[in-house]
């Protein structure tokens, strides 16, 4: 297998591959460049940190080289229910990629090469191999694979804007690509044009930083990666600065709109909607005075400071004269203007669930290539190319990742099922099913299933059995411990209400003031013997192996959230249930849709357009009715209670055999 790209979702890929035990070549321009940090400096974040956490889940290596690389952490999303609750680590920009390099040279079955691909050959439709040219030379080099996986970036076409000056390449410091646009477009893959962009860096010595709002790192927050106890970074962590934009900065970017180069039209891609320029922003939430601007510090001690929330295109004197009006930045020194970037993204509804394209089998499209936006989103989508990616090379089922387990589930599904019309990014509210999907469960729904493909190694799966045992004897001793009225004086003398029935600890902890540390107390004074996990709180303090002290803090989480969602818990079980009856019930590839009477126009022309593998996934197809699915369902068990007893039986996968046009 052959990865194009070594960006965050190429490493990915690449590492997924070859762990799993696919011989597998890793192509990149430049190998200084692998894991470059192009935009910020930040891992994770608002639903990223849910992504970043099931990549590490399934054996990949974004956190752990996250939690190596740490200058930075602190929880997110503590305002809210635990369903939105993660981690925002910030790492230094030398060390991060300095580490994933490492990382992939290290790799037995890892060969990287630098140069760029040129072509991708077929057989019928089938990838044969790739057209390499080698890194100063001329001549292309062939490469037979049984799958290719693009992970081009931005690279493809990339046009860098800076105000009204233009230059081709696909991010500072990193020149375009244009051959695989052309082979893209000549096996049939609809090309759009997408716009993202970075802010200015500025030199922290000429920042007035006293008079600003410190966010301090948050060390006891823990580590992004599974793998890890307690966060132990190599060197002191750094501040994070907040300042804020006010009426003459606005003032600023408003009279010079006409030099932006996206409001001056010499940006023809699609911005995204979720990460606007700092002159977007202006014009679009004009009744705002004011925005937040984060303070970043890039490498440990370094003098690049990113200007979070400040993305722009604007030209360089214009971005200097607007930085200076921020409180804080009055002196500020420019190290590097901001840019935008524009750059050809395939339309990822060409796409099936597993990210092999539509248009040639074994060749799998991931990253920004789709249409998305983040780090976050690149790696999670690297990893679900590259497990299969190595399984099609070796003739094995893939693996599909349903939106009732995963976030990445939910990103794959809405890509190959509603498509993009701006960059995407991944955002808590796009999961319906959230509250079983989140941070802190990640291990537990996904690391199971790393074990299976070969991407769980030892260490991580006897950390993970361990907290899965020690959870399991936490719940059986909750809800075996019961208490019946004669104890309500203990409750009362507690401060707790009375109860009128015989109950469990398990049930009395759904109660909102009632907690793990309230139900272990009321088990000792009941005489009741605990396991493990449900001994004294404090005792983990006194332990000398942090690492077991972790684990075992994280599994009393996992219960004390267990217990008290446990109501809501078992109804989106219920809703999810639903779902998945929708998701078994497949659809062939070569079903006709024309054949369904009964069907609108318009939804036989985005069925067939779409090619959706389960009705679960026709009934998520934007513009698809109700009724039509209805028809759909009913038409396809027609077909299974029609077919013989044996046939029934024995059928291999797809569940649901049609002959099209037949009743």
């Amino acid at each position: 297998m052959v990865v194009v790209g070594a960006g965050h979702a190429g490493i990915e890929a690449a590492l997924a591959s070859a762990r799993m035990g696919v011989k597998t070549a890793c192509v990149t321009l430049d190998a200084s460049r692998i894991g470059h940090l192009p935009c910020n400096c930040s891992i994770g974040g608002p639903a990223k940190g849910h992504l970043a956490r099931e990549v590490d889940a399934l054996g990949g290596q974004m956190a752990v080289t996250t939690d190596r690389a740490l200058t930075h952490i602190r929880r997110v999303g503590t305002a809210k229910g635990p369903s939105i609750q993660t981690l925002r680590a910030h790492v230094c920009k030398k060390l991060y990629p300095e580490l994933m390099q490492e990382t992939l040279r290290n790799e037995p079955n890892l060969t990287l090469i630098e140069g760029s691909v040129e072509w991708i050959e077929g057989r019928g439709s089938k990838v044969e191999a790739l057209r390499v040219v080698p890194r100063g030379e001329t001549e292309p080099l062939r490469i037979e694979t049984r799958a290719a996986v693009l992970t081009t970036g931005t690279f493809l076409n990339g046009l860098c804007h800076e105000g009204s000056k233009k230059s081709a390449g696909a991010r500072h410091g990193d020149r375009a690509v244009g051959g695989l646009s052309e082979f893209l477009s000549e096996i049939g893959v609809t090309l759009k044009r997408f716009k993202t962009g970075t802010t200015p860096r500025v030199r922290l010595s000429s920042l007035k930083l006293d008079g600003l709002e410190c966010l301090e790192p948050e060390p006891d927050a823990g580590a992004l990666s599974f793998l890890h106890g307690r966060v132990m970074p190599a060197r002191p962590m750094l501040g994070c600065w907040q300042t804020r934009t006010n009426a003459e900065t606005h003032a600023i970017l408003r009279e010079n709109l006409h030099q932006s180069a996206m409001y001056s039209g010499e940006i023809e891609g699609v911005g995204p909607r979720y990460c606007p320029s700092v002159e977007d922003k202006v014009v679009r939430f004009s009744g705002k005075d004011s925005h937040p601007i984060f303070l970043e510090i890039e490498e440990w001690g370094g003098e690049s400071v990113y200007v979070q929330g400040f993305s722009t295109s604007m030209p360089a004197e214009v971005q200097i004269a607007a930085l200076k009006s921020i409180p804080g930045l009055e002196s500020v020194e420019v190290l590097r203007p901001g840019y935008a970037v524009e750059y050809d993204m395939a339309d990822p509804l060409q796409l099936f669930p597993t990210l092999m394209s539509k248009q040639m089998e074994g060749l799998f499209l991931a990253g920004q290539l789709n249409g998305t936006s983040g780090y976050e989103e690149a790696a999670g989508q690297g990893i679900v190319a590259g497990i299969n990616a190595a399984r099609y090379a070796r003739d094995e089922e893939p693996v599909l990742f349903s939106r009732s387990e995963s976030f990445l589930g939910v990103m794959v599904d809405d890509l190959v099922t509603k498509g993009v019309d701006d960059p995407y990014r991944m955002l808590t509210a796009r999961a319906e099913h959230r509250l079983h999907l989140r941070h802190d469960n990640a291990d537990q729904r996904l690391t199971p299933l790393a074990r299976r493909l070969g991407l769980c190694g030892e260490d991580r799966w006897e950390r993970f059995s361990r907290k899965r045992e020690l959870i399991e004897r936490g719940l059986r001793a909750l809800e075996h411990g019961t208490i019946t009225p004669a104890n309500n004086g203990l409750l009362e003398s507690s401060g707790h209400a009375p109860v009128t029935n015989k109950a469990s600890l398990f049930e009395l902890m759904r109660r909102p003031e009632f907690g793990l540390a309230d139900a272990e107390s009321l088990a000792l004074r009941l005489g009741l013997s605990l396991p493990e996990p449900l001994r004294a709180a404090d005792a983990c303090e006194s332990e000398t192996e942090t690492d077991g002290c972790e684990i075992r803090h994280q599994a009393r989480e996992q219960i004390e959230l267990a217990a008290k969602y446990d109501g809501y818990l078992r109804l989106q079980q219920r809703v999810v249930d639903q779902a998945r009856r929708l998701e078994d019930l497949r659809i062939p590839a070569s079903f006709e849709y024309e054949s369904l009477r009964g069907l609108s126009f318009e939804t036989i022309e985005k069925l067939s357009r779409v090619r959706p593998a389960t009705v679960g996934q026709a009934s998520r197809v934007p513009g698809v009715r109700p009724t039509d699915i209805a028809l759909l369902i009913g038409h396809l068990r027609g077909v299974v209670r029609r077919r013989p007893a044996r046939q029934a039986e024995s059928a291999p996968e797809p569940l649901v055999e049609i002959v099209p046009g037949k009743a």
